[in-house]
Parts: C-alpha cells; structure tokens; sequence
C-alpha cells in the first residue's frame, strides 16, 4: 500500500490520478477491518505460534536438534515483519527488506534445510491458525516467506 502510494504520487505528478489508478485505495481500505484482525491475532498469538512450529519441526524430525532460542528469536521477527506486510498489503517492502536479507544469512551459515522444514510447518500452522477468509489474504505472505527461504 505504502509503496503503491508512492508510485501513484510519481506517476500522477503534475496531473490528477484516474479513477483505475485509486482503485487499490478502495480495496485496500476494504480489507483495513481484516487487515488489522490477522494483524493483532499474529501479535497476540507469536509465542503460541512459535511453539506450534517448534512441535511440529519436532513431530517431523524426532533426530531435530533444537537451536531454539535463535530460531525462536527469528521466527517471532519474521512474523512480526509478515505481520506488519499485511496490514500494509506490502509484501514487495517484506521481500526486499527482511527475506532477501534472512536469505543470505541463512546461506552464509548454512540453515537452508533447517528453513525448508521452519517454514513448511509455519504455512501449516498458520492454515489451521487463520479462519478461511484471514487465510486468503494472509497466506500468500506466508507462501512467499516459504519461496524464499527455502
């Protein structure tokens, strides 16, 4: 939202925007009431949220060595980032700022595997968190965490 209003202002410098180019004002403005109820049950939910995750990586991997209070510390800053892309519907701001960079630290001390199963138990997870209607707007942000760090 933020950097598509952004763009609109360089694009309609100089001239007042059409009808089509605010139509992503309207939608954004109404998903705000859904927006900002995934938004405060993510935030009211992390811890439960990463224990679930935690369970699960084990259930999936009994040999799971747990590096917990790093994974831990993460895990609640991506679903804090994840969170905050919703409510803004910025999930470009999400990929460029915190994935891309938790991407090259991942990579640089070799926890790709260990994302692979993180964040394939979080889609799960927050499948069975989210009601139907939270879910089709929240999981593609959820699928994008998945895309790119795994």
């Amino acid at each position: 939202m933020l950097r598509q209003l952004a763009d609109l202002t360089l694009e309609a410098d100089g001239r007042y925007a059409q009808d089509y180019e605010l139509q992503f004002i309207e939608d954004y403005l109404d998903s705000l009431d859904l927006r900002v109820q995934i938004y405060n049950k993510i935030r009211d939910n992390a811890d439960k949220i990463v224990e679930q995750v935690r369970l699960g990586k084990q259930k999936r991997n009994p040999q799971f060595q747990d590096f917990y209070a790093t994974c831990k510390r993460d895990l609640i800053d991506l679903l804090r980032y994840t969170a905050a892309a919703l409510l803004f519907d910025d999930l470009e701001r999400l990929r460029t700022n915190m994935l891309l960079w938790f991407q090259t630290i991942s990579r640089a001390f070799s926890f790709t595997d260990d994302n692979h199963d993180t964040y394939e138990v979080l889609l799960e997870v927050m499948r069975q968190f989210l009601t139907p209607e939270e879910a089709k707007i929240a999981l593609p942000a959820f699928e994008l965490n998945c895309a790119v760090l795994q």
